[in-house]
């Protein structure tokens, strides 16, 4: 019993060295990347800096002194160790290698001062990421505070957004001559973690290199989920997650078993990095001709793979992707990228099984094809639908108007893609301010209904639609079940589908109304903005850079409702009651 309660004080203990240590850190880094370098911020950032490496290396001790046995102490320190171990063989090779001719090139870029700085900044990170799982677990009252799911959802995205719109604050992640003011960094941000893509400030030239990394490690955040990085990064440092982290990831990831939580989690991440990683190389080919320096070629490329497929839209270029609509390795790229990412983490994992079994173990016919799972059959059907459908209506409306002047297989190709990046991803590859009102509107309802559920993708989702055209299937037909694709639907499926689309609809009806008393802009503009911004999709008419204080805050609050879900939302605001057991008298009330 006492060793137990010393080693639970020494965790207490090592926690609140991580806390300060990580509080520490914070305040290196924002002053050493984030504030115009004088004198006085050089020495509060160096002494800052050194603060905290010298608790995080006190913790370390303290770790490798009070855990055992060995193997959890290697589980939770592995991460330090193997960077350290790696700054020493950087320092052995460039020590010994020095007679090579062939060193000569990097002697510079491989110093041990350049190496130094290097392994500093990067354990300054990870001792902020160690603040951000530690702090939560340091005081008891975090444990016994009790939060619904919806709740805690909005509690994360609030704090990852006011997190966000500081960072953009700081003077150098803004041109000196372009400061970002409170609303456009609050904007702006709202739009990187919801991963809309709606600016009010050129991504390309009114923020730095700074700038641009903060929008990309928001966009990263957002498309992942918040909790779900948080977990896995904590599960990544041995930690863990605890038992109302499972229940709120089972919820979020609609899992039978509290087991499945910690492998949906690694797939989630190791299938992002991989597909992100893939993406940036082929982009990286891709900007060949484009970008000669290798180093922004790269950022280029990273930035676009991870804004495409967390359905972002943010682009680092000028005009998005129009003048990149004939670079078929760009644009195909992107286009899988997205429609990947558009179709769900657990339609992904489904679909890689049901294709490991098709060529391993040769499985084939209509059985091989049902152990998808009807959410599957929903995603992947409706998915080619809107996308052949879409493509085919835009290319036939606009083939002598936007697309005029293209060659039949450049119409083919932007009809295509503007198909798939209009269902939130935010790209476009021809000026949409060319396109009719017949185009417009098709546009708009390959808006609205977005992409599958449990992707990175916003809207209604594909299978709230699926889920209203089978119950108005049955109740044209007179029919009291519910079936789709041979299966029976719950009737609470039905009503949070219903609940789903109404609330959407309101909601865009109400800010399409305050939009046309702030703005004084045409309808068709007005609706095509305010649909964008609840899909999260990110596509504009040009409205959202003039708009007022009053129509950004709505824009605002249509991206978090759609980040979130109207159903996710109105869960978050209920009261926690149960269904009521006393039943009332049926009345009939006339319908239609």
């Amino acid at each position: 019993m006492n060793q137990w309660l010393q080693l639970r004080s020494a965790r207490f203990y090592r926690s609140c060295l991580l806390v300060v240590a990580g509080l520490f850190g914070l305040t290196g880094v924002i002053l050493q990347y984030g504030v115009a370098e004088t004198a006085l911020s050089g020495l509060v950032a160096r002494v800052s800096s050194g603060v905290a490496l010298g608790l995080f290396l006190v913790e370390q001790i303290v770790a490798a002194v009070t855990v055992r046995p060995w193997r959890h102490w290697l589980r939770e320190c592995w991460p330090t160790l193997t960077l350290t171990a790696l700054l020493v063989g950087e320092i052995i090779v460039i020590a010994l290698g020095w007679q090579h001719s062939w060193l000569s090139p990097f002697r510079e870029a491989l110093s041990i001062r350049s190496l130094t700085r290097a392994y500093l900044i990067v354990i300054q990170f990870y001792i902020l990421g160690q603040l951000a799982v530690h702090l939560p677990h340091l005081h008891a009252r975090f444990a016994r505070v009790r939060i619904r799911p919806g709740r805690s959802f909005l509690l994360v995205f609030y704090g990852a957004i006011l997190a966000g719109s500081g960072l953009l604050l700081l003077p150098r992640a803004t041109p000196p001559e372009q400061p970002i003011g409170g609303l456009d960094a609050l904007f702006t941000a709202t739009s990187a973690v919801c991963v809309t893509g709606l600016v009010v400030r050129d991504t390309a030239s009114q923020f730095t290199p700074l700038g641009q990394g903060v929008l990309l490690l928001l966009i990263q955040a957002g498309g992942l989920g918040i909790m779900s990085l948080t977990a896995a990064f904590a599960m990544l440092l041995g930690r863990g997650i605890g038992v109302r982290e499972s229940s709120l990831l089972r919820e979020v990831f609609q899992l039978p078993l509290w087991a499945e939580v910690g492998k949906q989690l690694r797939f989630i991440v190791l299938m992002t990095l991989s597909v992100e990683a893939v993406g940036t190389v082929l982009l990286y080919r891709g900007l060949a001709g484009v970008i000669p320096d290798h180093s922004e070629r790269l950022f280029h490329a990273l930035f676009h793979a991870v804004s495409a497929f967390c359905n972002a839209g943010f682009s680092t270029f000028d005009d998005s992707l129009v003048s990149l609509a004939d670079n078929t390795l760009v644009i195909g790229t992107i286009s899988a990228l997205l429609i990947l990412g558009g179709l769900g983490f657990t339609v992904v994992a489904q679909l890689m099984s049901f294709l490991r079994g098709w060529a391993l173990r040769g499985e084939r016919g209509r059985g091989a094809w049902r152990r998808l799972g009807l959410q599957s059959h929903i995603v992947i059907l409706m998915t080619l639908v809107l996308l052949l459908g879409g493509a085919f209506a835009l290319t036939i409306i606009e083939w002598d108007g936007a697309l005029a002047g293209y060659s039949w297989a450049g119409k083919i190709g932007r009809g295509f893609f503007q198909s798939a990046t209009c269902r939130t991803a935010g790209f476009n590859s021809i000026d949409l301010s060319l396109l009719s009102a017949p185009a417009l509107m098709v546009m708009i309802v390959l808006m609205f209904i977005g992409g599958g559920s449990g992707s990175t993708a916003g809207g209604v989702k594909l299978t709230t639609v699926a889920v209203m055209w089978a119950n108005l299937r049955a109740v044209s037909k007179g029919h009291r079940v519910i079936q789709l694709a041979d299966r029976e639907i719950d009737p609470r499926a039905v009503q949070r589908a219903l609940v789903v689309i109404s609330s959407a609809a309101v909601a865009a009806a109400l800010a399409i109304f305050v939009l046309l008393l702030s703005e004084a802009r045409g309808f068709l503009e007005t609706c095509f903005e305010a649909f964008s911004a609840l899909g999260t999709v990110g596509l504009s008419l040009g409205l959202t850079t003039d708009l007022s204080p009053v129509g950004r805050v709505v824009v605002i609050v249509l991206m978090f409702i759609g980040r979130l879900g109207p159903l996710t939302l109105a869960y978050s605001l209920a009261s926690a009651e149960g269904d009521r057991r006393v039943r009332l008298p049926r009345a009939r009330v006339m319908i239609g």
